[in-house]
């Protein structure tokens, strides 16, 4: 059985990596992007061994291991040095995927936008010579370092992510965050504090897309603040802030009555902006 990209060492890599790389070594004249060309056909290769389909630009799909050479890699890479490929998910070939990869110095940004949901998108920053370390290296593998780690980390940060998100575009849950249905992750949030509620919604673009949600802000209100639920203009996540912010004042008034601290009389939205936490931006 052929070994996958994560099961790859320093003696044997994953069949398709190999050939690939073998392809660009014969036929390139120089190695002044090799190693950024070598990392961008390592991400390829993971998505295809995580069922993604490699595509050409009318959607049709592209076997690499039979037509890639150095001019397609040329295709996939801009003169600006940015490379550009198009996926489709295996069985749902309706949303394509947008592989960008973005060099920045000694890293690169990789993102994967998924064209037809919102241009959804899932980024991570790669160092580069962590995992292509040596381009000259006397045999292919050679080339190569943890190999394990990358495919774990890319699988974790973006791969798994995008899988997520297509299968519940279609109704299909999935064992992740990410592939709960919407009613479940509201259920999920109106048990949660509200701090906890902000540091998940920064998970992705859904999450965050929630809490935008006015319907999610009324019953948050109704949760926490049962005898104040009252606005005029039904901006509820607005009078959340208010109601939290005159509740925190209160406590903070009850808790130091009779103290002669200065910050005793201090408002408590005043006070806030003295001691460093940073999530308060976010729900002010």
């Amino acid at each position: 059985m052929d070994i996958t990209l994560e099961e790859s060492t320093t003696e044997k890599i994953a069949p398709l990596l190999h050939e690939l790389v073998k392809r660009i070594l014969n036929e390139s004249k120089t190695y002044d992007s090799v190693q950024k060309d070598f990392l961008f056909i390592l991400i390829i290769v993971l998505m295809i061994e995580n069922g993604f389909l490699l595509v050409s630009e009318d959607k049709e799909v592209v076997d690499p291991m039979t037509s890639f050479n150095v001019v397609q890699l040329s295709k996939w890479k801009s003169p600006s040095g940015v490379y550009k490929a198009t996926f489709i998910m295996s069985g749902f070939k309706n949303i394509t995927i947008k592989l960008i990869m973005c060099p920045l110095g000694a890293t690169v940004l990789v993102n994967l936008v998924i064209n037809e949901l919102n241009f959804d998108t899932y980024s991570i920053c790669i160092p580069i010579s962590r995992y292509v370390v040596s381009p000259q290296a006397t045999s292919i593998p050679m080339i190569f370092r943890d190999l394990k780690h990358f495919s774990t980390t890319f699988k974790n940060k973006t791969v798994s992510a995008v899988k997520s998100r297509i299968l519940s575009h279609h109704g299909y849950a999935s064992a992740s965050l990410m592939g709960l249905p919407e009613e479940v992750l509201f259920n999920i949030m109106m048990n949660l504090p509200v701090f906890d509620i902000l540091n998940v919604s920064k998970v992705n673009t859904r999450l965050k897309a929630l809490l935008e949600s006015d319907s999610l802000w009324y019953y948050l209100c109704k949760r926490d603040f049962k005898n104040n639920v009252q606005t005029d203009d039904r901006n509820w996540k607005e009078l959340y802030k208010k109601l939290y912010v005159a509740e925190q004042d209160k406590r903070l008034r009850s808790r130091n009555r009779g103290a002669g601290s200065m910050h005793d009389y201090m408002d408590y939205s005043d006070y806030i902006s003295y001691i460093d936490n940073p999530l308060w931006n976010v729900i002010i």
